[in-house]
């Protein structure tokens, strides 16, 4: 099998994307439900805690709603607001690593994949992948779960990605 080789200049736009996939897998369902149900315990006990230790009854039904409320705000509102603040964040990242604004080759060899910029060469064996994810803009691949890589899919053929999944998936990398 030959090389799979992608030239590409790393843009604001596409760490943004990369960004937004990255929360969108951190925030899914799963999560969202977990953060919801502890967010409801904490307030209902803390609820619960407050008004038995003050007036030595129980609250009345519209605070137990209102709790609910709350926790639901807080398990929608966080992720919202990440999402509306990650451009900004992104933005101050894409300015501070200077390693973002030169170009990089990936090539997409069958045993790893060899990144390189002018200033520097990293193979990373496909064993050393925690796992990789894709959207219509963009492919991470996860070294961990806060180690992230990311390609830009506006370079690359159909082929190549296709190449690129194949090979990931040929050397056991978990798709999420």
């Amino acid at each position: 099998m030959s090389d799979t080789v992608i030239a590409f200049q790393p843009t604001l736009e596409d760490l943004v994307l990369a960004y937004r996939l990255n929360l969108r897998r951190r925030y899914n369902w799963k999560y969202l439900l977990k953060t919801f149900a502890i967010a409801l315990i904490v307030y209902v006990l803390f609820s619960l805690g407050v008004s038995w230790i003050a007036n030595r009854t129980l609250p009345e039904l519209r605070v137990v709603w209102w709790i609910v409320a709350i926790a639901a705000l807080v398990t929608i509102g966080w992720p919202l607001l990440v999402n509306l603040l990650l451009p900004r964040a992104a933005r101050k990242v894409y300015v501070q690593q200077k390693n973002l604004h030169q170009p990089y080759t990936v090539t997409c060899r069958s045993d790893c994949l060899v990144v390189e910029t002018p200033t520097s060469r990293e193979e990373i064996r496909y064993a050393d992948l925690l796992h990789w994810s894709e959207d219509r803009h963009v492919i991470l691949y996860y070294q961990s779960v806060m180690m992230l890589r990311f390609i830009p899919k506006r370079l690359l053929t159909e082929s190549q990605a296709g190449v690129l999944r194949h090979t990931l998936a040929r050397n056991g990398v978990r798709k999420v």
